[in-house]
């Protein structure tokens, strides 16, 4: 049975994975949190020679935030889908998306204001390993890709465990699951259909604590008809 252990910060999950021999990372934090990582890493006892790969469930500020700097750091080989590229050149997050909750509107404006939360260092990408080939497979970790939160959100898979990025929020701000920031609500109630047909029986969001995949069912039809507002008309 593969551990897992959380990295992270109290509202973004940088989870840790473990291998035949080292570690996966699967995304990171805001540039910001690299310190706290740093930090609590230190205290686990994990060396950061010992993290192998680092996985991107998609680019925003929060997952990619101090990508550069751990790939840097560790030596690590990326494992991103190429599509990818673009937007990780960038630096910066795609703003022309949905908020899931009206009464969040203003909060999400003032931080689309602010580089701290939205920007990262870009990154080349063209060497990255394409997670569509299944590179981990013999470790029993399979990657799919739903979408609907960005337009490509990589998902990883093993035992019963399903990572969904934000796919799937349960933290701060979520309202049945919904993520907070949706680029296309068709494609990702689609995609949480997809999630109820996978193998598995636990969520693992980027945000907020692991969940039965049974609860998602419920609020399918009403993620469906959720009325979202525009970050910027």
């Amino acid at each position: 049975m593969k551990t897992v252990l959380n990295l992270g910060t109290f509202y973004m999950n940088a989870y840790l994975i473990s291998l035949k021999d080292g570690w996966l990372l699967l995304d990171t934090g805001y540039p910001f949190d690299y310190k706290h990582f740093l930090r609590k890493a230190r205290r686990m006892k994990i060396d950061l020679s010992s993290i192998r790969y680092v996985v991107l469930s998609h680019v925003h500020a929060d997952h990619a935030g101090f990508l550069k700097k751990i790939l840097a750091d560790t030596g690590a080989k990326l494992i991103c889908l190429p599509a990818e590229k673009e937007r990780l050149a960038s630096g910066a997050n795609v703003k022309d998306v949905y908020i899931s909750r009206k009464v969040l509107l203003p909060l999400n404006k003032l931080s689309a204001a602010l580089p701290a939360f939205q920007t990262f260092e870009p990154l080349d990408v063209s060497g990255c390993i394409d997670p569509e080939t299944q590179p981990l497979a013999e470790e029993g970790i399979t990657f799919f890709v739903l979408h609907g939160h960005t337009d490509n959100d990589l998902c990883l898979r093993f035992e019963d465990k399903i990572f969904v990025g934000d796919v799937c929020m349960n933290g701060a701000g979520a309202a049945g699951y919904s993520p907070l920031w949706i680029e296309d609500n068709a494609a990702l109630t689609e995609s949480w259909r997809t999630l109820l047909q996978t193998e598995g029986d636990c969520l693992y969001p980027g945000h907020g604590k692991p969940f039965p995949k049974s609860a998602l069912a419920k609020f399918i039809d009403k993620q469906a008809r959720r009325k979202l507002c525009k970050l910027f008309k």
